[in-house]
């Protein structure tokens, strides 16, 4: 029985650590005040299709990362990305209608090699502990 406890807390206590992480980024342009926003969200895989940690992209979200669920989707990243030009909107008393969104970037990362924490030397088992993160970067006018 305590080996099944001990196990358990070392798995979800790797799983947090390991977890993914969902951040969205804003920035002011001095010059012209228009605000550069950057959605990114990266997570661990199984075989390169299990999701076993990623970070949570919901918006109303009690934990950072989500288990065994893929939110790094350009669709989740997208929807996150635009929530946020809404609320710049509405913050400035426009409507989503009147904001305009230039200089979209979007940006995929993805290592299939298994490296070993803090040291960054691969080892040649492909696609057993993947890598992957998605990005979403624009401004808003």
């Amino acid at each position: 029985m305590k080996h099944l406890i001990f196990s358990s807390a070392l798995f979800l206590g790797l799983l947090m650590l390991a977890g993914g992480c969902f951040t969205i980024e804003k920035g002011d342009l001095p010059r012209t005040g228009q605000k550069h926003l950057l959605v990114s969200n990266y997570g661990w895989y199984l075989f390169h299709a299990i999701p076993v940690a990623c970070g949570n992209a919901n918006e109303d979200r009690f934990l950072p990362f989500v288990s065994f669920r893929n939110d790094v989707t350009l669709n989740k990243v997208q929807s996150r990305f635009m929530g946020e030009a809404r609320k710049y909107a509405q913050d400035s008393g426009r409507t989503l209608a009147d904001v305009e969104i230039d200089d979209l970037c979007y940006t995929t990362s993805e290592s299939v090699m298994l490296t070993i924490p803090g040291l960054q030397i691969p080892l040649p088992i492909p696609y057993l502990l993947t890598y992957r993160e998605v990005q979403l970067s624009g401004v808003v006018k």
